[in-house]
């Protein structure tokens, strides 16, 4: 028989393994979606579009509705000066 601070580490350990059975995981992913194109507006909208996309997609997977992107963001960055051509990304997490 275990004595001591031995037997409650082994206790703390069985705890601990017990608490994080795999169907309670948290599983989390982040998602991507890019456009480059003319003018920044329309490619902002356009990124945004694919990255929503991309999160139904992800929620049909793994059959999770409505699913709740967090920490969306959208950027901008001139691609092509003379052409008023912009590369928008947008990104965002998602977790099941």
């Amino acid at each position: 028989m275990l004595r001591g601070t031995a037997g409650v580490s082994l206790l703390m350990l069985c705890i601990a393994f017990a608490a994080a059975s795999p169907a309670q995981a948290v599983f989390c992913k982040k998602l991507k979606g890019e456009w480059v194109g003319f003018g920044e507006d329309d490619t902002r909208k356009e990124a945004e579009s694919r990255l929503d996309k991309e999160v139904a997609t992800w929620g049909e997977r793994y059959q999770i509705t409505p699913v709740k992107a967090k920490n969306r963001k959208t950027s901008c960055e001139i691609y092509l000066k003379a052409l008023n051509e912009y590369f928008c990304t947008a990104n965002a997490e998602v977790c099941r």
